[in-house]
């Protein structure tokens, strides 16, 4: 089992207590991400290195009960850069040395998040810190998609939340009090402005229709709590009316930023879908393979393409489902081949499985992955055996392949174009499209969850295709399908086998 560097494992272990107490105060839950937790905590510095986490609310409160969960937040992360000092030896108290993201159940769906990756909760590993598992994303994130100026702003609510949660030890930072001329930011104005429905032509960013949509919003709102009402109170001085003139606090700014956030929140939601496509027919060429993928793009725009694959061509995209649903429509009327220009076409949906047509030609790693599913290893065997019946296996089947008898495999194999390259346990080399394709190969005897995270991340160090072949009892693996699931959908470079052992 892999094991975290001291430095990692004492971090993880100040969080898992720090997160226990936060829950019984805050109904959420909380995962851990970065470097404390990144290939076994190898990059994780307890000096300079800081502490990455996300903490899902579980209820969806509105604008004035969030922003005051966020300052209770607050009092906890105070806490927990205290702590740090002494627990992780550090000597920089000036700086945070913890990043806390606090996030709704949208958030997540939508995959929002402050940096404007689209991919965060979905492409990253996380620990939850209650249950002391790893997984690949966060539960029902990615699933859904948001309209961009939606999106923006609610981006921008989150970043606000994590500078006013950036106290270090010594009780500096956060978010400064705002005493411009300007009645509130203007980047907040900015980003309300973009929700404002039917603007003028170069309207869109506006801070004055940012500052009259939230304006409207606030007195619309301000009976539903005091510190609205308040706050009502002091953008009408800031705005010119009568009374004192006084700067916006970081509680107010924070309020500000989650009313923008409810009225973004009601944008509607769009399902998302990853499925691939097939193109049968000839062997295509690296010309037509490029016009192929234009021509999808130009079919639906909103995809983004996950991974191209031979065989003769398989492309795995992640678009809206009703972009899917056109397609396989397309697909029903017998229209996608003469579009494609190419003998046959298929669709996968790859999130239920199901197959809209009878295509079943498989690329060399396809077929490569369902004969090592085939294998059986045997539980009396060690981690050496293992891999060398595996080994035999293959190449045992590799010799009276048509299509791939003339691959060759090296045990022990050198992968990286790097100063410190990776062995790999096995490695294939065989012919595809006039060059020589790689595949490597790792097997993962698998007796705790924790075995699968470590290789994954060694695996996406090597940077060609990847098979991990996971050895294990049937229930260890089965604790594992929704990550496999998962990286299917994020990571196209990396294929998971299971195996159970022969007494699983």
């Amino acid at each position: 089992m892999g094991e975290w560097t001291p430095e990692a494992g004492a971090a993880i272990d100040l969080c898992s207590r720090w997160a226990r107490e936060v829950r019984a105060a805050i109904p959420c839950d909380i995962y851990l991400f970065g470097s404390a937790i990144y290939q076994d905590g190898d990059q994780f510095d307890a000096q300079m290195s800081d502490l990455d986490i996300v903490v899902k609310f579980h209820q969806d409160l509105e604008a004035t009960e969030r922003a005051k969960r966020i300052e209770k937040l607050r009092g906890h992360k105070v806490v927990l850069e205290l702590h740090m000092v002494p627990h992780l030896h550090r000597t920089n108290c000036e700086d945070p040395g913890v990043s806390v993201v606090p996030i709704t159940s949208l958030e997540v769906l939508a995959n929002i998040h402050k940096s404007r990756s689209r991919h965060f909760f979905t492409k990253n590993v996380f620990l939850d810190l209650l249950s002391e598992e790893e997984s690949i994303s966060i539960p029902t994130a990615g699933t859904c998609s948001i309209p961009d100026e939606a999106r923006q702003a609610l981006e921008y609510a989150q970043d606000v939340r994590n500078h006013f949660l950036a106290i270090s030890a010594n009780s500096t930072g956060g978010l400064a009090p705002f005493d411009g001329p300007d009645p509130l930011p203007k980047s907040l104005a900015r980003a309300a402005a973009q929700l404002v429905p039917e603007v003028e032509a170069g309207g869109r960013y506006d801070t004055r229709y940012g500052l009259e949509y939230l304006w409207d919003e606030l007195s619309r709102r301000r009976s539903e709590s005091p510190e609205l009402r308040q706050l009502h109170r002091k953008i009408s001085i800031r705005r010119g009316g009568r009374g004192h003139r006084q700067p916006l606090s970081d509680f107010d700014q924070l309020l500000l930023a989650e009313v923008l956030h409810d009225r973004a929140a009601a944008a509607p939601l769009a399902p998302m879908a990853t499925w691939e496509i097939r193109f049968g027919g000839a062997t295509l060429t690296a010309g037509e393979r490029e016009r192929l993928l234009e021509d999808l793009r130009s079919l639906v725009p909103d995809a983004e393409v996950l991974g191209v694959f031979e065989g003769s061509i398989i492309v795995r995209l992640r678009s809206s489902k009703r972009s899917f649903l056109t397609m396989r429509r397309l697909l029903d009327l017998h229209v996608l081949p003469r579009f494609f220009k190419v003998e046959k076409v298929d669709l996968l949906d790859l999130e239920n499985g199901e197959k809209i047509a009878g295509f079943s030609a498989h690329g060399a790693i396809d077929r490569i992955s369902e004969r090592i599913s085939e294998w059986r290893p045997q539980s009396r065997e060690g981690s050496a055996e293992t891999e060398s019946s595996l080994a035999r296996w293959l190449a045992d089947w590799l010799a009276n392949d048509d299509q791939l008898s003339s691959a060759t495999l090296a045990r022990e194999a050198l992968i990286g174009e790097f100063g410190r390259p990776l062995r790999a346990d096995i490695l294939l080399q065989f012919p595809q499209f006039g060059a020589d394709q790689r595949v490597v190969i790792e097997l993962v005897r698998l007796r705790h969850r924790r075995d699968f995270f470590s290789q994954l991340g060694r695996a996406q160090r090597l940077g060609v295709p990847t098979i991990l072949v996971l050895v294990g009892i049937s229930d260890e693996l089965a604790s594992l399908e929704s990550d496999i699931r998962a990286l299917s959908t994020v990571d196209a470079n990396i294929r998971v086998v299971p195996v159970a052992l022969d007494n699983g």
